[in-house]
């Protein structure tokens, strides 16, 4: 994460002057919408930063009030920091204090804000029986609230596309590792033995489903004994030897 006033910006988003409101003896300001409207801007501009820079794959949706009622807050001609108030980026509520320093009118100001945090999964486009094979037409990448994600679930199309569903996947929905098999029994796949520098491929039969990661027994077809080997893609096993 960034250092404590690490976004900054110097009279850089042209913030207009703030109108002065006397009351009494104490003085308070009242932003006129174009100022208001570029604050809100910086606000919700630091924080995406924040976000996508730890998860550079998500999308970020900010939601700050509007700040045309807000008192002690004017145009910035001075240099206009920007600090999250709380540091955990998982929180779907928080707070961004607002810094000014300038010669003329220093403020400081609690803007609070909600945070939708956006992941990429991949889900069904249309219904897909048990036994079908997942393909660019019927799968495809869907932005969810990542708070509503449980489980292991896929964030791209590219690892699981001809691997088959292991039951009946309805439209839109979370495609997750347990219900599909990269391998599937009786498949032949390709078995890779070795070590970094020295692999040998041969061809083999799956005896049982495996979903990615998943050990599962393998028969050799060359010396036709059984192995216990890793599924690390679709119709694709390995086994590491140390």
């Amino acid at each position: 994460m960034k250092s404590n006033k690490s976004i900054c910006k110097k009279t850089c988003i042209a913030l207009l002057s703030g109108i002065l409101v006397m009351a009494g003896s104490v003085r308070s300001y009242a932003l006129d919408a174009d100022t208001a409207r570029d604050l809100r801007e910086f606000v919700q501009n630091y924080v995406t930063d924040l976000m996508t820079e730890e998860n550079p794959d998500a999308k970020v949706e900010i939601t700050v009030p509007n700040l045309e009622n807000r008192i002690n807050m004017t145009s910035c001609e001075g240099f206009l920091f920007a600090e999250l108030v709380k540091k955990d980026l998982s929180r779907r509520s928080n707070s961004v204090k607002l810094m000014c320093e300038d010669p003329e009118q220093s403020w400081n100001s609690i803007v609070p804000i909600r945070i939708k945090y956006l992941k990429p999964v991949v889900t069904a486009v249309e219904s897909i029986s048990k036994g079908q094979q997942l393909s660019n037409d019927n799968i495809s990448i869907t932005y969810v609230e990542g708070s509503r994600l449980t489980g292991n679930y896929f964030t791209s199309t590219d690892l699981i596309v001809g691997a088959k569903s292991k039951r009946e996947l309805s439209p839109n929905s979370i495609i997750r590792n347990d219900q599909i098999c990269l391998v599937c029994k009786d498949d032949l796949v390709d078995l890779e033995a070795g070590t970094g520098e020295v692999t040998i491929k041969v061809q083999g039969q799956a005896l049982e489903d495996g979903a990615l990661n998943q050990e599962i027994r393998v028969t050799n077809m060359i010396s036709k004994k059984t192995v216990r080997a890793k599924v690390v893609g679709v119709g694709h096993v390995r086994i590491d030897v140390k």
